[in-house]
């Protein structure tokens, strides 16, 4: 009776986990400050909304990026990538926070624990795999969108 019991547990847990993964929505990590981005969103409509975001003179064919100096008062600076073909989607943010305990406290309530060594790892509703990673005071969001250069290298 005792292991019907943690059976169920068990399979209880894995379903609320798949769920979970399965309606995995990357605005939903994003820092309050920047939750109107999106990834996806095209470049046009990041310029519209981003008035403060410089061009920076990257040496990439494959990507355009901006960047943002103090959005708030616990972030130093954004990085954003932009795919340079098409409609030129957002798949990358670079955030480097003020301190590692913004980017402690950040990573604890957005992120929990993570799930791929020191990383996380998500997928997408639509499929697409949704990468996390920090070093330093620095966190990295990635999204491996069709036609970026994480698609292929994350088996999107």
């Amino acid at each position: 009776m005792k292991a019907c019991s943690i059976a169920s547990c068990a399979l209880c847990l894995m379903v609320s986990f798949t769920i979970r993964a399965q309606n995995f929505d990357p605005k939903n990590v994003l820092p309050k400050s920047l939750s109107q981005y999106r990834f996806g969103m095209s470049l046009d409509d990041f310029t519209g909304k981003n008035k403060t975001a410089t061009l920076l003179d990257g040496k990439q064919s494959f990507r355009i990026e901006y960047q943002e100096i103090a959005p708030t008062t616990d972030i130093r600076k954004v990085t954003y990538y932009f795919d340079a073909d098409d409609n030129k989607p957002l798949y990358e943010m670079i955030i480097e926070f003020n301190s590692v305990e913004s980017l402690n406290e950040h990573c604890s309530k957005k992120l929990g624990t993570a799930n791929a060594g020191k990383q996380w790892t998500r997928t997408t509703k639509n499929g697409h795999t949704f990468k996390a990673w920090r070093f330093g005071t620095t966190l990295v969001y990635a999204l491996g969108l069709p036609d970026t250069e994480w698609e292929k290298d994350w088996d999107n």
